[in-house]
């Protein structure tokens, strides 16, 4: 088995939380998201930061963190899911991180977000890391907001590049709405045309550093 990497103190000089939870999740990321999840997972977590520091908001760094690599987890186990994946997801993660050592009330605010990450309407009275959450994966995946994050996209994007995430991400979300069409996926697959939304996002159209 290859090594994982280290816990990285910062990406693109945005401070990576260094407490024990947030590395046993960083190396749990490593070992169960695809290259496309795990990329999108850390973008997502940059993006979120870096909007909370334009925004001047606090935040706690290990809900951002843990919340954002484990957000998409359940997109890949969807054959064995009960549930839409983000609340199945989310209940991977409340189990993962209180047996990792999380308070039950953190681990609380981070199924919430990972929840909150597929539903619209997300304000800042459901968490400031909920928005954090649903801003960032918003942006990485339809580019909401990419002229926000503009000073740090350049090494963001060289340390985690996105390579083929768009056809893998649109694959995974088919794949759930072929099996639970009543998921907030459907919503986003086709009633807003996240394809067509994808293709003309400035990821696509724009200049990617």
């Amino acid at each position: 088995m290859s090594s994982v990497p280290a816990l990285p103190q910062a990406i693109a000089g945005i401070s990576v939380p260094q407490d024990d939870v947030s590395g046993k999740t960083w190396r749990w990321a490593q070992r169960s998201l695809p290259a496309y999840l795990l990329g999108h997972s850390v973008r997502a977590y940059c993006w979120g930061a870096t909007i909370a520091a334009g925004e001047a908001w606090t935040f706690d760094r290990q809900i951002l963190w843990t919340a954002s690599l484990m957000h998409d987890y359940a997109l890949t186990r969807i054959p064995r899911n009960t549930m839409c994946f983000e609340v199945e997801g989310a209940e991977i993660a409340r189990e993962f991180l209180e047996r990792a050592g999380m308070f039950a009330t953190t681990a609380d605010r981070v199924a919430i977000a990972i929840i909150l990450h597929m539903r619209a309407g997300v304000t800042l009275d459901d968490g400031i890391e909920s928005v954090l959450l649903d801003r960032a994966t918003g942006l990485d995946v339809r580019g909401d907001g990419y002229e926000l994050v503009k000073g740090v996209r350049p090494d963001v994007m060289q340390a985690f590049p996105r390579g083929p995430f768009d056809r893998h991400f649109l694959r995974a979300m088919e794949r759930e709405v072929a099996v639970r069409p009543t998921c907030e996926s459907n919503r986003l697959l086709n009633d807003t045309d996240l394809a067509g939304w994808m293709a003309r996002s400035p990821w696509r159209i724009g200049t990617v550093a």
